[in-house]
């Protein structure tokens, strides 16, 4: 049985119905309002709940609760400096900055002066696609 069969009040699924299914997943009352107010204004926390509808009384909810962790961590932008993003690639930082000067990487953007260290930092959008992108430009060579 779906877990929105299980819940649901005659076909509906109202925050009663998400509040009870909750609970029942030992979720801290806390967390449980924070999940009810963010369900109306995320899409995000809307797509957790519907996927979590879905999901068989008897499954377990680890995997979802993973893809939806790791899907919200990607949407923020990772930041590191070029000494960091060197010692990830194995690339000197010169070699980052020709690339990057080149637009042949296009995941990194370069903002303003940091407060606590001179010089500019690098968002990575994804580091793996960075890092991907500089491989490629160090086998060209």
């Amino acid at each position: 049985m779906k877990l929105f069969d299980k819940y649901s009040i005659n076909g509906n699924f109202t925050n009663y119905s998400l509040e009870s299914m909750l609970k029942d997943f030992a979720i801290a009352p806390e967390l449980i309002n924070e999940l009810l107010i963010r369900n109306s204004i995320s899409s995000l926390t809307k797509e957790f709940i519907e996927k979590l509808k879905q999901l068989e009384e008897n499954e377990d909810i680890t995997n979802l609760l993973l893809h939806f962790f790791l899907l919200a961590d990607k949407m923020k932008p990772i930041t590191c400096n070029k000494e960091t993003l060197s010692k990830l690639t194995g690339l000197t930082e010169r070699q980052i900055d020709t690339q990057r000067r080149a637009d042949a990487i296009p995941y990194i953007q370069l903002t303003g002066n940091d407060n606590t260290k001179a010089g500019r930092r690098i968002i990575l959008f994804d580091p793996y696609l960075v890092t991907n992108a500089l491989k490629k430009y160090e086998v060209k060579r």
